[in-house]
Parts: C-alpha cells; structure tokens; sequence
C-alpha cells in the first residue's frame, strides 16, 4: 500500500463550510459598514485563516483588525452548523478509506478549536488520528511544519502519505512535505490552480479517491 495514510483539508474538502463562513463575513461587513458578499466572491478570500479573511474583505489592520476578528469568531462560534454538513459522497470514502486499512488525519487553517470541535461534532464517527487547525507557534499552511508534525506523531513517512485538500495552499503544503497531492474540484478553489502548483493528481467526486490512491 502505497498511500496508507491521508491527510485531510476540512473546509471545501470533507465539509461544506461555504455558507456559514459567508454569513460570518458578511456580518463583519455590514458591523463595519460595508455591502455583503456573495459565497462566490468570499469562496476566493477564504483559506489562509481568519485574519487573513478579514484583511481581505474589509482592508483593516492593527486594533480594528482584531475587533473585527473577535467579533467574526464570536458569529461563527454560534452559527456553523447553520448550514455546514459533510460533502455528499465523503461518508462513503471514510468508510471505505477505514475499512482498507488507511489511517488518516486532518490539517486546516481554521482555528485550532472550532477545527477540533466542528471534527468531532460531524466526522466523529471515523478515526482521525491527528487533527489540527491554526495553532500559536505553528505556521500555517503552505508551511509544511503542520504536515510533517502528524507524520512524526503518526510514525508514517512522508512519502507514505496522501494530502487531500482543494486549495493551492494544500498543493504546495504537500510537495513541500514530500506527500502525493491530490486536489479536489468540489470545494473553494478552481482547478486551474491546483494544475499550477504541481498537484499530481485531481479529483472530481470523492469516490473517485479510492481510485488514485490504489
């Protein structure tokens, strides 16, 4: 078995999170005076964390920033299951990911918190390993620091292992760790950025996985 382990993106890759990190958004942006925006235009901001979100939707820095931010999280820590829900097809995959023997864990850029708790409350059912989300002192990914901490804590080699996720930032955290790439076409990004990065190899369907990783 070549693949036996994978590492997972969450938001735009096992959940569909769009919607609830739209609303999130939006109610920053109307706070601070500004129009709401579509889930097609936020889909484009999202992935490098919160702050970076922000920085990205409203233009603020320093103090205003951090209100904005703390102010974003207090939303979002009440509203994302409003919507949020696993992609059609991934329950299947885990299933069968579980039942082949593969061991998997997640790696996000969402905090470390709502990652571990939002994991528990709609993919407890399957045995991540290792979840982690943004975490002080951790560079967040495309930094492969993230990565190669779970192949450490998992005892698997780098090589071993698939890195699943939808964003470039997911691409280039895997070539950066020496994992096998692969990029999904239903989530936050388009294809055509995966292609740029080097990934090796894309999906369309998550039961298509089963197929690139045997």
């Amino acid at each position: 078995m070549k693949h036996r382990a994978i590492i997972f993106d969450l938001d735009g890759t096992l959940l569909d999170t769009l919607q609830d990190l739209t609303n999130a958004t939006n109610h920053v942006l109307v706070a601070a005076g500004h129009a709401p925006v579509s889930a097609a235009i936020c889909r484009n901001m999202i992935g490098n964390g919160v702050r970076v979100l922000l920085e990205r939707a409203i233009g603020l820095d320093g103090r205003a920033l951090d209100e904005a931010q703390a102010n974003y999280l207090a939303y979002y820590h009440k509203h994302k299951y409003d919507h949020t829900q696993p992609f059609a097809g991934i329950p299947g995959v885990l299933d069968s990911l579980k039942a082949d023997g593969r061991r998997f864990a997640i790696l996000s850029n969402k905090p470390h918190g709502a990652t571990t708790e939002m994991v528990g409350h709609l993919l407890g059912d399957w045995p991540f390993e290792r979840v982690f989300g943004q975490r002080d002192g951790v560079p967040m990914k495309p930094d492969p620091a993230g990565a190669l901490e779970i192949c450490r804590l998992m005892d698997v080699p780098a090589e071993q292992f698939a890195f699943v996720g939808d964003s470039w930032e997911d691409v280039a955290t895997a070539k950066a760790a020496g994992m096998f790439a692969v990029g999904v076409t239903w989530g936050l990004r388009d294809e055509p950025e995966l292609h740029e990065h080097g990934v090796d190899a894309v999906i369309h369907e998550p039961g298509q996985l089963l197929d690139v990783l045997q």
